[in-house]
């Protein structure tokens, strides 16, 4: 069985630390109130009388709920993972390195260790439940650089999620922004056909229905569909980037060293700089993004230059609203807070 061995209330570093989680816990209920939110908005704007459709629409409620019951397998299956073998010198290595940090994460059952050959530096822990986690590194992880210590500080984060229950938690804001959209998309359809200048000019009622109607009410799905669509996603993305950082000071309250994320991010960011995915690897990492360490699309050693003009702000904040985990400085700002002090930087 697994030692609790996070830092205690002792360590200097503990206040910052627990801090930094408050805040990202803070972040999360935010997210969730926003989405709940959001959906009660839906029922009192198309009336609380509101009731399902039911058929294949609804199947889209339990999407994201198997996706969470088979996230291990479907994760190791799109990274092309297998069993880590014990009789490899380096994959013995980093079974040892994980046990390690396991035996400091109080979970009381250490995941499977998993190797993928993918070339882009990554770990990465999922699974519905504790004891169906598993973890898992990329070939790359082990070509960027990192020290020992600096694996760990990776795998302390990766065990975080675990601790955290994050897997769940970012597949069940996926259900109610579901739920959103199917109010939104039912809602909407019954107005189209209920406001009369619809009914009378386009025929939108549902006895009178014919071929320009249908394309009508399609282009017109199509933009509500466009919208809430863009709102959730920026909703789940909060959520999902509140866990990153949720991660990172688990990460830290286990091992009590965040300069070694720090240093480790680094390295990542510096490597993937350099072999940045292109063409369908860029298409299949967008996808990919939350279950990376780093996100290898966006993710850079420096913080963007300030945006002058205001459109270059407001673009600026929408693609920051788009992104799966805090920019890297951002991040090791935090860390750097949790530390009590500045850490290493890494040359270019």
């Amino acid at each position: 069985m697994a030692r609790h061995k996070v830092i205690g209330p002792d360590d200097p570093k503990y206040p910052a630390i627990k801090h930094a989680q408050r805040i990202a816990w803070m972040k999360t209920i935010l997210g969730y109130l926003m989405m709940g939110g959001l959906v009660f908005l839906a029922l009192w704007a198309f009336g609380f009388s509101y009731h399902f459709k039911l058929g294949f629409g609804t199947l889209w409620f339990f999407v994201p709920v198997v996706m969470w019951l088979l996230s291990a397998k479907v994760s190791l299956i799109l990274t092309k993972s297998v069993p880590a073998d014990p009789s490899n010198p380096r994959d013995a290595h980093l079974i040892e390195l994980v046990r390690q940090v396991w035996e400091k994460s109080g979970l009381t059952k250490m995941p499977p260790v998993y190797i993928s050959d993918n070339p882009l530096p990554n770990a990465f822990a999922t699974g519905p439940f504790h004891s169906w986690a598993v973890v898992a590194a990329t070939k790359g992880l082990f070509e960027c650089g990192m020290t020992d210590a600096e694996i760990k500080a990776v795998f302390a984060h990766e065990l975080g999620h675990v601790k955290n229950y994050d897997v769940a938690l970012n597949s069940f804001i996926s259900v109610l922004s579901m739920i959103f959209f199917s109010i939104v998309d039912t809602g909407v359809r019954a107005l189209l056909g209920s406001i009369r200048i619809f009914k009378r000019m386009f025929g939108m009622a549902p006895e009178r229905k014919g071929l320009f109607t249908g394309v009508l009410e399609w282009v017109i799905m199509y933009i509500v569909f466009q919208i809430t669509g863009q709102v959730t996603k920026v909703v789940q993305m909060f959520v999902v980037r509140s866990r990153e950082s949720g991660a990172d000071a688990t990460g830290a309250l286990i091992l009590g060293q965040p300069c070694d994320l720090a240093v480790a991010l680094q390295k990542l960011v510096a490597y993937v700089e350099k072999h940045r995915p292109q063409g369908r690897d860029k298409e299949m990492y967008r996808a990919l993004r939350p279950m990376m360490t780093i996100d290898p699309l966006f993710d850079s050693r420096a913080a963007e230059p300030q945006p002058k003009t205001l459109w270059q702000k407001i673009k600026a904040f929408w693609q920051y609203l788009q992104l799966s985990h805090p920019p890297v400085p951002e991040r090791i700002k935090m860390l750097e807070y949790m530390n009590g002090s500045a850490c290493p930087v890494v040359s270019a």
